[in-house]
């Protein structure tokens, strides 16, 4: 009978039974059938090819002597252009024994023999170990096709550090240029490229690698927010500051506008890192400011009796519909045209999702390509509001 695994693995598994002999082909169905294989039957080769052509079976029963061709023959196409990669064992039914008859039955990719008159005992013996060997081998596959998804995503991670990384890298080695510069032109600049500045590109490069922590901890649990008591003007100051140099440098304004928002409680930390991924993304979206200047407006309003809602608006290259929900998950890369060119959205949108997720909010964006994009989220005035919904 089947061994136990085998109907685990396979559940009923599928042998074909390629052979012209009516008689020689009742038996095995008879014999076979009972202890849960499902047996599909061809008489000839050509029909064996177009069915396991169709449908591959777990096991072929391959008679040596077919009517339109040499059952080796038949074995060599099946293996070699049918299932190629895919470990499909094949038991040649044979009345020869001779050793040359089975070198040439191996050659042709045979993966065992069994002569008539057939012992049934012994074929289902040598199924159950072949079957067996293909679960192995589709097992194995499987963890290799995982392995490779694992190295493209780590791949696709060290790309989005990368780019994450770039721009205020990029942004501090001006700055520090400038400052290296003695010329009279850079006197009016100073309070722009200044050590302070410096300073807070490598607050934000810090921050960077700290969102990829978070990711995890965040998605796992295991994030605990440190609430504070949050005055939104200060937090969008910052913010202002933050970007002062890169927004001149793309001639491009960030304003802001508050609408009645009372003190309310977040993780003050998670915050600025939601709203520096935010408008960094903003400021990228802009178009050259010899075609449009630049703008970035941040607003902050009350909404219904327990949330704040934030915004942050540009007027930017816009962000196709059918990619609303992409932005937002982690390892999918994005590519916004922009003036013939392509950048992507890194790892800032999804740890700005599980941030707000965090703190029991929700994000998301609207958006029309050639005119820009605003992201909004909300979360609660008081988080322990939501612990007394109705």
């Amino acid at each position: 009978m089947i061994h136990d695994s085998i109907v685990k693995e396979f559940n009923h598994p599928k042998v074909m039974i390629v052979d012209d002999d009516k008689d020689s082909v009742r038996l095995l169905e008879l014999s076979l059938g009972p202890l849960g294989f499902s047996i599909e039957k061809a008489s000839c080769g050509s029909e064996a090819i177009e069915r396991i052509t169709q449908q591959i079976p777990d096991l072929v029963l391959l008679d040596v002597l077919l009517p339109d061709a040499h059952g080796f023959e038949i074995c060599k196409i099946i293996k070699e252009k049918i299932v190629k990669d895919v470990f499909v064992p094949v038991i040649m039914v044979t009345a020869l024994s001779s050793r040359e008859d089975k070198i040439q039955g191996l050659q042709a990719g045979a993966d065992d023999f069994i002569t008539k008159p057939i012992d049934i005992g012994e074929l289902v013996a040598k199924i159950n170990a072949l079957l067996r060997i293909r679960y192995l081998h589709r097992k194995l596959r499987e963890n290799y096709e995982q392995l490779k998804k694992l190295e493209n995503t780590k791949e696709l991670l060290v790309r989005m550090i990368i780019h994450d990384l770039k721009n205020p890298l990029m942004a501090l080695v001006s700055s520090l240029e400038l400052l290296n510069l003695k010329t009279k032109d850079i006197i009016s600049e100073k309070e722009i490229f200044s050590p302070h500045h410096a300073l807070k590109i490598t607050e934000r490069i810090l921050r960077l690698i700290q969102n990829l922590l978070d990711i995890t901890k965040m998605e796992e649990g295991k994030l605990r927010l440190n609430y504070t008591p949050i005055d939104i003007k200060e937090i969008f100051k910052e913010i202002k500051e933050m970007f002062a140099a890169e927004a001149t440098q793309k001639g491009a304004t960030i304003n802001y506008k508050i609408d009645k928002v009372p003190i309310f409680k977040a993780d003050k930390d998670l915050l600025l890192r939601i709203l520096e991924n935010l408008v960094s993304n903003a400021l990228k979206s802009l178009y050259p400011k010899d075609r449009r200047p630049g703008l970035i407006a941040l607003k902050a309003k009350q909404s219904g009796e327990r949330f704040v809602e934030i915004s942050v608006r540009d007027n930017g290259c816009g962000i196709p519909k059918d990619n609303f929900r992409k932005i937002f998950d982690k390892f999918t890369q994005i590519e916004l045209k922009k003036d013939q060119k392509h950048f992507h959205t890194g790892l800032g949108l999804p740890f700005c999702k599980l941030a707000v997720e965090t703190h029991g909010g929700k994000i998301w964006v609207e958006s029309i390509v050639g005119q820009g994009s605003q992201f909004n989220f909300v979360i609660p005035i008081n988080p322990m509001s939501l612990l007394h919904k109705t």
